[in-house]
C-alpha cells in the first residue's frame, strides 16, 4: 500500500464540548478513541434526542478544561495479550476511576466533576438545570465515533478567508496531512467517504460522511470570541461540509506520525 497522508496531532476530548487534550498515542477502538468525551452535560429540560450542553448554548463552556486526575490512560494493559486473538476481540478497558476528571473554570477554581459542587457550580453559572452524565464506555459524540480534519483543508479555508485558521476549532480526533502539501488541494478527505484506509500498523477506518459543521467552528478556541464569518463561508462555498467522519473497522493503537493508505 501506498502511504496518502500522515497523523500529525490526535486529540481527545474528556468532556464532550469542553477542551481537548492532545495525545501522542492512542487505543482507537470501535466507539472511537479511548477517553474521548467520556463525561457529557445535559440540559433536564432539553430535547430528549439530543439533549447536550455546550459552547452551542454558551459560548464560555468551550474555556473550562478537563483533565482526567489519572493521567487518563491511552492503551489499555492487555492491548498484546488481545491483538493475539482473532480480529474483533475487544481488550478489557481500564476501569471508571482510572478515567475520573476534575475540571478548572475559566476563572481557574478547579472541581471534581461528579462533586455536588461542580454542578451547583455549573447550574448558577449557566442558569440552566444541568446534570453531568457518565458515558457507559463508548464515546459520547453526536453521531459517528471518529473524525478526521486535514491541515490541508485547514490552510485552504484560512486563504479562502484570508485570516488564521485554528485546526482546533473543528475538534478532530485526528489531524492528517496529505503527502505532497504544496499540491494536495483542501477538502482532499471528502474524495475518501466510502473507502478503507489504514492508520498505521492495526487500525483500519472508514470515512463514510462529511462532516456537517455547526456554530462551534466559529468559536476561538481559546477566548470562545465568536468570528460567524467561518461557518457562513464554509456554508456558501461547501455545502456546510469541512472534514469527515466515520467508523472502525479493526481495533488498534496508533500514534503521531503514523502513515495513512487505502486498503
Amino acid at each position: 500500500m501506498t502511504a496518502i497522508g500522515r497523523i500529525d496531532a490526535i486529540w481527545r476530548y474528556p468532556v464532550k464540548g469542553m477542551r481537548g487534550e492532545e495525545v501522542d498515542s492512542v487505543f482507537v477502538g470501535f466507539g472511537g478513541v479511548m477517553g474521548d468525551r467520556v463525561y457529557g452535560v445535559i440540559k433536564e429540560d432539553g430535547e430528549k434526542a439530543f439533549p447536550w450542553f455546550t459552547a452551542r448554548d454558551d459560548e464560555p463552556f468551550l474555556l473550562y478544561r478537563p483533565r482526567f486526575k489519572n493521567d487518563g490512560p491511552t492503551i489499555p494493559d492487555n492491548l498484546a495479550d488481545f491483538e493475539g486473538l482473532a480480529p474483533g476481540i475487544a481488550p478489557l478497558f481500564p476501569s471508571a476511576e482510572h478515567f475520573a476528571v476534575e475540571v478548572e473554570t475559566p476563572e481557574g477554581d478547579v472541581f471534581d466533576i461528579d462533586s455536588d459542587d461542580f454542578l451547583s457550580h455549573l447550574r448558577k453559572r449557566f442558569d440552566a438545570p444541568l446534570k453531568v452524565h457518565l458515558s457507559s464506555g463508548k464515546s459520547q459524540v453526536d453521531c459517528r465515533p471518529l473524525s478526521l480534519f486535514s491541515s490541508n483543508t485547514c490552510k485552504q479555508l484560512g486563504s479562502e478567508l484570508d485570516m488564521e485558521v485554528d485546526i482546533r476549532r473543528f475538534r478532530p480526533n485526528l489531524m492528517v496531512t496529505w503527502h505532497g502539501e504544496n499540491d494536495m488541494p483542501g477538502f482532499y478527505e471528502n474524495t475518501l467517504v466510502g473507502k478503507r484506509l489504514q492508520v498505521g500498523d492495526k487500525v483500519v477506518f472508514t470515512p463514510l460522511e462529511r462532516d456537517p459543521r455547526c456554530k462551534m467552528v466559529t468559536l476561538d478556541p481559546d477566548t470562545a470570541a465568536a468570528a460567524p464569518k467561518i461557518l457562513r463561508h464554509i456554508s456558501t462555498k461547501h455545502e456546510g461540509y469541512a472534514g469527515v467522519y466515520g467508523a472502525v473497522l479493526k481495533e488498534g493503537a496508533i500514534k503521531c506520525g503514523d502513515e495513512i493508505s487505502v486498503v
